[in-house]
């Protein structure tokens, strides 16, 4: 599974944090990613981590909190979530 891409979007948060990502693997929804905000958590030193709001199929993550430090650690994280799911 090699084709994954990520489509800038906006959210439509209350809060600041409305940078997002929908990532698709071979074409289908697999997660939609949010960058963390300076305004929300710089304190926390998260600011321009990406986390995973919502996950789909092998990407699904619950209540977990996933995050990344860039785009390409997450598109990482989907390919390998994805290539274990083929496997099972």
């Amino acid at each position: 599974m090699d084709n994954i891409t990520l489509q800038p979007v906006q959210i439509a948060s209350l809060c600041a944090d409305t940078d997002g990502r929908i990532a698709f693997a071979d074409g289908k929804l697999v997660a939609v990613l949010v960058r963390l905000s300076e305004e929300l958590h710089g304190a926390d030193g998260r600011a321009g981590q990406w986390c995973v709001e919502v996950g789909f199929g092998a990407c699904d993550v619950g209540v977990l909190s996933v995050r990344f430090d860039g785009l390409d650690a997450a598109r990482r994280w989907i390919a390998e979530r994805m290539a274990m799911a083929t496997t099972d």
